[in-house]
């Protein structure tokens, strides 16, 4: 059985924060607010349509390197923008993802969706799923402690 050249994939991950949406909003759009719950190697952010964001994280795998671009940013709605990852300057996934935010209960629901464009060897949706997962897990756990609103 030969490999496929290229696989496609979509993944959906669902969160109901605490925090309403101005405060989520925040730690989406400010670069030190993200830095804190995305990585220290984030490098730039330019939040708007058109705008990029670079971020690089070593590890005992070698330089992972994301390169985004945003594409629509509708304000504390919905982030729609696109990225690459690459290992050791290798591409291997590239994706639209889409970020929605809606008031539920007091907080906030969170509803990420990213269809991707997989090019093996790379550990697809199951790696990019637990990536986010766990991202998600650091935004939750920084919002916990931050008490800067402003956006």
């Amino acid at each position: 059985m030969t490999t496929p050249k290229q696989v496609h994939e979509t993944i959906v991950i669902e969160r109901v924060l605490p925090n309403c949406r101005d405060h989520v909003w925040s730690a989406w759009a400010l670069m030190e607010k993200k830095k804190a719950w995305l990585g220290q190697g984030m490098t730039k952010l330019e939040f708007w349509p058109g705008g990029a964001e670079h971020l690089t994280h070593v590890s005992d795998m070698g330089t992972h390197t994301n390169e985004t671009r945003y594409f629509e940013i509708a304000d504390r709605e919905r982030i729609v923008f696109a990225y690459s990852m690459a290992l050791n300057g290798r591409i291997h996934s590239v994706s639209l993802a889409t970020v929605v935010f809606a008031d539920h209960g007091g907080g906030t629901r969170l509803t990420y969706t990213e269809q991707m464009c997989v090019i093996p060897p790379s550990d697809g949706a199951e790696g990019r799923k637990h990536g986010w997962t766990a991202l998600l897990k650091a935004l939750e756990d920084f919002l916990a402690t931050d008490t800067m609103m402003s956006t």
